[in-house]
């Protein structure tokens, strides 16, 4: 019987082959390649093991990106018990397979794509859909508002960056994370004082609640929300003069845009930008300077299965040895 090797690479090796450019530029090359049809992706499977005692859930996120020809499933969930045990909230990992035999090719952890990945989403979305970006609001300071104002500083020019979060130690710690940066940080007292004015506003937060209300919202701003759950208050959406998303099936399901869909107020016709249609060429993004748009970002597998597609493609390149097991022994 031939060998079936499936190499194991653990997240030193992918933080050392894959900074944020690569993710950023992979993030937006599989965006388009989906709006021109050449990825396949179901929609993602909860398991969710409440019912049966588990304090915890997981999703299963399965792709095919035909242009690196790579099949993939992404792992991801949460779980209660890992702060105990000083581990992190969430946890991923990836199986990349053979698309033309099913032969396990890597078993990958997947937390640093996943992280730099969501960051790189509202980087790529505020390039395409910001009016300007001088002025920059996150809120919400854990470590995806980290990997999102790391991947924007990459493609973004930024003057201010005004910082929002309940906890002042988790704001003084977040900005700490940048000690050289060229723009100027404000520790803001409230929302409402870090969202008027702003240019560019982003929600990265567990919460469930109004985090921005719609008269802060300038003329020409972008608001982009990450969240499961409702991080504005509804008028942010229906007032907007735009509704973007990254994709239409499961937006309908996720955050603002799941409670307003229950209420018949939104259907998957409400949608002015398609992001990845908007990459592919047929769609446009924003038509003036003074349209508001709102932008619900979900996240979606083909992006981290297309990351450890890159991943591979550069370890193979470069020759780098890896350990690895017998799938037939």
């Amino acid at each position: 019987m031939n060998e079936q090797n499936a190499l194991i690479i653990g997240e030193e090796t992918v933080k050392k082959h894959l900074s944020p450019e690569d993710i950023i530029d992979c993030v937006e090359k599989t965006w388009k390649w989906y709006g021109e049809g050449k990825v396949i992706m179901p929609n993602k499977i909860t398991t969710d093991m409440s019912s049966l005692g588990i304090a915890g859930w997981f999703n299963s996120m399965p792709a095919y990106i035909g242009p690196m020809d790579v099949a993939g499933v992404k792992i991801v969930g949460g779980y209660d018990g890992n702060k105990s045990l000083g581990l992190p909230y969430i946890k991923a990992n990836l199986l990349v397979t053979d698309s033309k035999t099913g032969i396990l090719r890597a078993v990958i952890s997947g937390d640093y794509i996943s992280d730099m990945r969501t960051g790189a989403q509202p980087a790529i979305m505020a390039k395409l859909l910001a009016s300007k970006t001088d002025v920059v609001t996150i809120i919400g300071t854990g470590l995806q508002g980290y990997t999102s104002l790391l991947c924007m500083s990459k493609i973004l020019s930024i003057k201010e960056v005004r910082v929002c979060d309940i906890s002042e130690k988790a704001k003084e710690n977040f900005i700490s994370r940048f000690p050289n940066a060229p723009w100027h940080f404000v520790n803001c007292k409230s929302n409402e004082e870090g969202c008027r004015g702003a240019d560019v506003i982003i929600t990265v937060t567990n919460a469930n609640a109004d985090l921005v209300e719609e008269p802060w919202v300038k003329e020409g701003a972008l608001v982009m929300t990450m969240g499961s759950f409702r991080e504005t208050s509804f008028d942010v959406v229906r007032k907007a003069d735009k509704i973007a998303v990254d994709q239409v099936g499961q937006s309908l399901h996720r955050g603002n845009v799941k409670e307003l869909a229950e209420l018949g107020e939104i259907t998957a016709e409400s949608f002015d930008i398609i992001i990845p249609d908007v990459l592919a060429g047929k769609m446009k993004a924003r038509t003036n300077s003074t349209e508001r748009i709102y932008a619900q970002i979900i996240g979606t597998g083909m992006l981290d299965v297309a990351c450890a597609g890159l991943l591979l493609e550069k370890l193979s390149a470069q020759g780098i040895e890896l350990p690895s097991f017998d799938m037939t022994k």
